[in-house]
């Protein structure tokens, strides 16, 4: 068999951060209230989705979503 090397998780698993998974779901919840307001044509919903899209995008880059990628 091949020598694989060191493959223990702790050399390869991303970091894992609450904050950086909660990000991840406002975004995730926003991509969902938009699709409902485009299917049912409402602005009110497009401004709540926009808004957590807003709000997602914000709270990653405060959080340091990206350096969990090392």
């Amino acid at each position: 068999m091949a020598d694989l090397g060191e493959t223990s998780q702790a050399h390869t698993a991303h970091k894992h951060k609450t904050s950086s998974w909660i990000t991840v779901l406002v975004l995730i919840a926003s991509s969902i209230v938009l699709a409902f307001a485009f299917i049912l044509k409402s602005i009110p919903l497009a401004v709540v989705g926009g808004l957590l899209g807003i709000a997602g995008i914000v709270m990653g880059v405060v959080g340091g979503i990206l350096d969990d990628a090392h």
